[in-house]
């Protein structure tokens, strides 16, 4: 019953090239290891931005926004395993972020061009936020 449904939906060459590409060696959610997903980095990354914002100009809060720095920092290293085009994939489908085009810096074989091609998409202005200017700081350095 489930090939009929899979039959009946249109697949143009893209839909199966990408369904070629997959890696079906292991099956279910790519595990980043520790248990966490691409997902769960991008909800991370995500969710201590406005904690990283609101430490600033407080008592404490650079010492609070250099721990926050260091938490995504280990989020992204995770990510070397995972393919960029695969987070491209998740970040066309979410809509593009600043913290998205820094996570995709990270992941495994990206590079420069393709970081600024994710960076045009997430960010418009040319003055930065302190938030973008802050993802910028994380994103992965190439030679």
């Amino acid at each position: 019953m489930l090939l009929g449904v899979v039959a009946l939906l249109p697949l143009d060459q893209g839909m199966l090239k990408l369904v070629a590409d997959q890696d079906t060696s292991k099956p279910g959610v790519f595990d980043l290891g520790e248990g966490l997903t691409p997902v769960d980095i991008w909800q991370g990354l995500h969710a201590s931005e406005p904690l990283w914002i609101a430490s600033a100009g407080v008592e404490g809060g650079k010492e609070n926004q250099t721990r926050i720095d260091e938490t995504d920092l280990s989020l992204l290293k995770k990510l070397g395993s995972f393919p960029a085009k695969r987070w491209a994939q998740m970040c066309d489908g979410i809509g593009w972020t600043a913290l998205g085009a820094v996570a995709l810096s990270w992941c495994q074989s990206s590079n420069d061009q393709a970081f600024k091609v994710a960076w045009s998409s997430a960010v418009n202005d040319e003055r930065l936020s302190d938030s973008q200017k802050r993802a910028l700081k994380l994103a992965k350095a190439y030679d």
